[in-house]
């Protein structure tokens, strides 16, 4: 599991435009307090999905660099060994994505299901 983490982060890495994604909340969240940014939870479970929809939908899109200079985003696997807010972040529906202000309260509805490039612009533009 880990191993397909780190290869979905290389990728992402070496592409022109990118998220760059903690794999650990506690970190994430820390770095949201401290540079005084917003953070952007995408919790996804053990598919293989989870590459295509970081290809799909956060690499080479308009909105890549507002989420860069506006959130730390992390990237959760279900059942993963460090911790998240379970509470917080819980849904029945994966993937989803969380918007949550650096204090860890939403501040704006999360995206569950099918996320798309266009569902995630749309809701940058109306909650942001």
């Amino acid at each position: 599991m880990r191993f397909l983490i780190y290869i979905l982060l290389f990728n992402v890495v070496i592409n022109a435009s990118h998220i760059s994604w903690y794999g650990d909340y506690e970190s994430a969240h820390r770095e949201a307090l401290k540079q005084n940014k917003h953070l952007l939870v995408l919790l996804v479970d053990k598919s293989k999905v989870v590459k295509e929809l970081i290809q799909s939908t956060f690499m080479n899109q308009e909105y890549v660099q507002l989420i860069n200079e506006n959130f730390i985003s992390v990237l959760v696997v279900k059942g993963q060994n460090s911790s998240y807010p379970i509470e917080l972040l819980y849904t029945l529906e994966y993937p989803a994505l969380f918007f949550l202000d650096k204090y860890e309260l939403y501040s704006c509805k999360p995206l569950e299901g099918v996320i798309t490039p266009s569902l995630v612009e749309k809701h940058l533009k109306s909650c942001f």
